[in-house]
């Protein structure tokens, strides 16, 4: 497909109706949990730990996932929605490796240190803003003190711009084997204006420096609807990842939400593409990424075909947590940092967001949880159901009414009910006791999702939510 047909495609009407992008067009969650974080509160310690404990005499455990957040950059990106601080203080940086560290420590106590740790996810931030002793000593750590299968995922986010060969050999020295490069553009001109300054050859260094030592799985994230882009430019920032072809690519709408993070009310002053050119910059670089033989994963992902994402989401085994899409249904989650949160089982947790507050309280020995949320069965029986429509676009009720002993057609009729206009408007079809999420309904999961949200109507934080177009 030439350059022009690909453009044309994108914006035909009869692939994703002008009318339902205005129509959907509304503010929701991205459910990276259920209920969405919006909805943590404070909890009593002393029941949230008692359900991190009840996991550790599961008959069958699926195991650990650990998520260190490190909360540093040299500078701010404008469109940044993460919790970071700007910070390139050695002290403060080794200050934090050892709040990490006591944390750990401190989360022993209710979590059995022998249950296998399946997943290792690195992010921020800027992961390489530590240098290469506090990365080494942190590393060797968590290697001592958990029991990490053989055959986990150590994944980790690099920001190709200040990374060095030196720091990728520490990850790769402790057995990180999945790269996750920030490009968000490959334009100078966009990434200047973004504050991101960041030339291609950084790409394929970082890229190649993998590589050469045995590792193909590398993920690329990219941002659509930064101010400066348009169609042609989206156009050759795709054509240049499937050049360097990665394993995984995240596609990003970009969130504007200045009220909670001001530093991004800045790029209003240069304008964003309207919400139609938005969409069209998706399906633009949707179409290059299918073409090249990656397939769609999820909302916003895609995968080479023998990619272990594109084969969960071919058997709908795919499943999603605050580390992302992963293979690993059922994982614990367990999250070390400021601001960052754990998922296990029935519990949310998260920690203290502030890192004077969050520094101060881990180094006196507890846990620096401010906020969380323990899940009633209701709670349960809708995150099960809004996992299997967000990663695999498929629900199967009967298996729901199995698996909670409930009569599910029955127990969600009034939500069921209010999927009708959208099986109107094509985005679902309701076939027996299944709902199938339609090829334009994809375009609209989020959406889709929110008809079974009991809190949504409720919600007085919708403000709080980025677009779902």
């Amino acid at each position: 497909m030439n350059s022009a047909a690909r453009t044309a495609s994108a914006q035909d009407p009869r692939k994703i109706d002008p009318g339902l992008r205005k129509k959907y067009d509304v503010r929701g969650p991205r459910y990276t949990s259920y209920p969405p974080a919006t909805h943590f509160h404070a909890v009593d310690i002393r029941k949230l730990l008692g359900r991190w404990r009840e996991r550790n005499s599961l008959e069958k455990d699926p195991g650990l996932g650990h998520y260190f957040h490190i909360p540093f950059c040299s500078s701010r990106c404008l469109f940044c929605g993460c919790h970071t601080f700007v910070c390139t203080e050695n002290e403060v940086l080794e200050s934090y490796v050892d709040c990490l560290m006591s944390e750990m420590q401190t989360a022993q106590e209710s979590i059995t240190p022998d249950r296998p740790v399946r997943q290792i996810a690195v992010g921020g931030g800027t992961p390489n803003t530590l240098s290469e002793d506090q990365l080494d000593r942190l590393f060797s750590y968590i290697h001592d003190r958990w029991n990490i299968a053989a055959d986990a995922e150590l994944s980790v986010e690099i920001n190709p711009r200040t990374s060095t060969a030196r720091k990728l050999d520490v990850f790769l020295k402790h057995g990180f084997n999945r790269y996750s490069l920030g490009i968000q553009d490959f334009s100078p001109a966009v990434l200047n204006a973004v504050k991101r300054g960041q030339g291609l050859m950084e790409v394929e260094d970082a890229v190649g420096h993998i590589r050469k030592k045995g590792i193909e799985n590398i993920n690329f994230d990219l941002i659509y609807g930064l101010p400066g882009q348009s169609l042609s430019s989206c156009e050759r920032s795709a054509l240049q990842t499937i050049r360097l072809k990665p394993g995984r690519i995240a596609l990003y709408s970009y969130a504007h939400v200045p009220w909670i993070r001001p530093h991004q009310k800045k790029l209003e002053e240069m304008g964003f593409p309207d919400q139609d050119t938005k969409a069209s910059m998706f399906l633009l670089m949707t179409d290059i990424f299918l073409e090249a033989g990656y397939e769609y994963i999820g909302m916003d992902h895609f995968a080479l075909p023998d990619d272990p994402l594109a084969v969960a989401s071919r058997n709908r085994t795919l499943r999603r947590n605050f580390m992302g899409y992963t293979t690993g249904r059922g994982i614990d989650i367990v999250g070390f940092g400021a601001s960052a949160i754990s998922s296990m089982g029935s519990s949310y947790s998260q920690d203290e967001k502030e890192l004077e507050e969050y520094m101060k309280t881990v180094s006196t020995g507890v846990l620096p949880v401010i906020r969380g949320f323990l899940l009633d069965q209701d709670d349960l029986i809708r995150r099960e159901l809004l996992l299997d429509l967000f990663c695999n676009f498929h629900a199967d009720l009967d298996t729901l009414s199995e698996e909670f002993h409930i009569d599910a057609v029955d127990y969600l009729a009034e939500d069921l009910k209010k999927l009708e206009p959208l099986e109107k408007d094509g985005l679902v079809e309701l076939r027996g006791n299944s709902i199938n999420v339609t090829s334009t309904g994809r375009f609209f999961i989020r959406n889709v999702c929110m008809v079974f949200d009991r809190y949504l109507e409720a919600d007085d934080s919708k403000r709080t939510y980025s677009r779902t177009v």
